[in-house]
């Protein structure tokens, strides 16, 4: 029977950020990792805003293949908004390789990592976790549930959400014609309730994908988003994956484990995306743990510390539920009169991929936006 203060099942970048925190506090952790290396299987863009990895500490240099300097969403009648800067606001970083930088964090902060290793249940401080063939016992004081979306120590704790909780997403690495510098968002009757991608690793690859309420036949769906759009691309890879498009979860704790990351439902019901703010919640994990650990404050205060980043979060889902009550022409309209009131050049100067708060109170403030005013007043109060 192994012992050790802190078990962290799950080896994503963000289990592994909040067992390297702990690490280097000097707490003994171990990671169990199901597969038989970290960074398999890819099921993420990989698209990540430049100024949140950089305040975090994330060297991402070594596993950056292309910069982004804007993105051009489209309507379903294929208006387009464009936001552009000079500079490039986000990274497109191949995922396995982004996946190993905090491998080798955590690696050189002392975390232990045991491959093949599935946890089967937990009780008090007790992992029972299945080794290869053979079944093994770990006792941590506490355990954080890092197993992304279908995490198995989120259903021990009994927080189970149901199927609606989801989005269903495939991607699939294109060669084709693309511009480099932009991403693409498109909205249309193939994705439903979400929307469909297009991120550029280079001139002649891009990473191709859509989301889509359960139910929808992807390949049938992807099928109809590269017709209705007039891509010419050959596929050579693809993947899908479940994506949590919800409010984030009011209870994370119970007893001596605590959920982070996908399987906190911590992911922004807009675009899907997880890894920053997944980073951010991993800190704030951590931090509460030290301050369980150390002086005895329970556990539960981690839920209180995930309020500031709870009212992002939630302000995503918001977003989502007033995109998601529009219908087609609704939509069509809204980008009209977006364009027309300039949201385009302000969104360019003040938008924030990460933290629309930063943003939404100064767009109602600007008097050339005071048409979608209503608007934003409702996606306020969704």
């Amino acid at each position: 029977m192994g012992s050790q203060e802190i078990g962290v099942v799950g080896a994503g970048p963000v289990g592994l950020r909040c067992a390297t925190r702990l690490a280097e506090k000097g707490f003994s952790v171990k990671v169990f990792e199901d597969h038989g290396e970290v960074g398999t299987p890819v099921n993420c863009s990989g698209l990540i805003s430049k100024s949140n990895t950089d305040s975090l500490g994330i060297p991402v240099k070594e596993c950056t293949v292309n910069e982004i300097r804007g993105a051009r969403i489209f309507a379903p009648n294929t208006t387009m908004l464009e936001v552009e800067r000079k500079e490039p606001v986000a990274y497109v970083v191949d995922r396995a390789q982004y996946d190993k930088v905090h491998l080798k964090q955590a690696q050189d902060a002392g975390v232990q990592i045991q491959y093949h290793s599935r946890v089967i249940d937990a009780r008090g401080g007790t992992l029972f976790v299945k080794v290869g063939e053979r079944g093994e016992m770990e006792k941590s004081k506490v355990i954080v549930g890092a197993d992304g979306v279908q995490s198995k120590v989120r259903k021990i704790m009994g927080f189970e959400p149901g199927s609606e909780s989801f989005v269903h997403s495939i991607q699939m690495t294109a060669k084709g014609k693309f511009d480099p510098h932009f991403v693409e968002v498109h909205l249309g009757p193939f994705a439903p309730g979400y929307f469909a991608w297009v991120i550029p690793e280079s001139k002649s690859v891009a990473r191709m994908g859509l989301g889509f309420k359960v139910g929808t036949n992807p390949n049938e769906a992807f099928k109809k988003f590269i017709e209705s759009r007039g891509f010419e691309v050959e596929t050579c890879f693809h993947c899908s994956a479940l994506i949590p498009c919800t409010p984030p979860m009011k209870n994370v704790v119970k007893e001596n484990m605590a959920l982070v990351g996908d399987a906190a439902m911590q992911a922004k019901a807009t675009t899907g995306g997880g890894l920053i703010l997944g980073a951010m919640a991993a800190d704030i994990l951590s931090e509460s743990i030290i301050g369980h650990l150390k002086n005895g404050t329970a556990l539960t205060q981690y839920e209180k510390n995930l309020k500031d980043l709870n009212k992002e979060f939630n302000l995503h889902w918001k977003i989502r539920q007033y995109f998601n009550a529009l219908n087609e022409d609704q939509v069509n309209r809204l980008f009209i009169k977006a364009k027309k009131a300039g949201v385009e050049e302000f969104l360019s100067k003040e938008g924030d991929m990460d933290m629309p708060s930063k943003f939404i109170g100064k767009a109602l403030a600007r008097p050339r936006l005071f048409l979608l005013a209503p608007q934003l007043l409702r996606m306020a109060l969704a």
